[in-house]
């Protein structure tokens, strides 16, 4: 009996929910400017989530509000490997692109088993100044279904 492809991937397919807390280091060259971080997987393209705009005051800018991401994971049905899933956070002054600051990316697969918060410094990328992002990921605990 024939069984479909699409059949045999649901198996390795891993859903889960992460909570995203962000906030911005060593931008006095912006002080005043409000910024906002969108949220892009790298195999869309496209952004899927955005957090609202935050002033940027004495060199830093926080976002209070967590960001919840929910993303799917494959895994390699033989060796149990999660496959990467590339997300980037892009720092803009609006919703295009070319108003940025820039952006930092992390692979998500790196934190599907993590038990605790993990907190990311991740230097933004292309900017004229050394901004950094720093980014807490926590894994919502019941999320995952296998």
């Amino acid at each position: 009996m024939f069984k479909s492809a699409r059949w045999r991937s649901d198996k390795n397919k891993i859903k889960g929910v992460f909570k995203l807390q962000f906030h911005a280091t060593q931008l006095r060259q912006l002080e005043g400017d409000a910024l906002m971080i969108s949220v892009v997987p790298a195999d869309v393209g496209k952004p899927t989530s955005r957090l609202e705009k935050s002033k940027v005051q004495d060199g830093n800018c926080y976002w209070e509000k967590p960001l919840y991401e929910t993303i799917k994971f494959s895994q390699d049905q033989r060796t149990g490997k999660i496959h990467e899933k590339i997300y980037y956070f892009t720092v803009a002054k609006d919703s295009s692109r070319f108003g940025g600051v820039e952006e930092v990316s992390i692979d998500f697969a790196s934190y599907v088993e993590a038990t605790k918060i993990s907190s990311l410094s991740l230097p933004l990328k292309n900017a004229n100044f050394a901004a950094i992002l720093h980014v807490s990921v926590e894994r919502v605990q019941g999320s995952f279904d296998r």
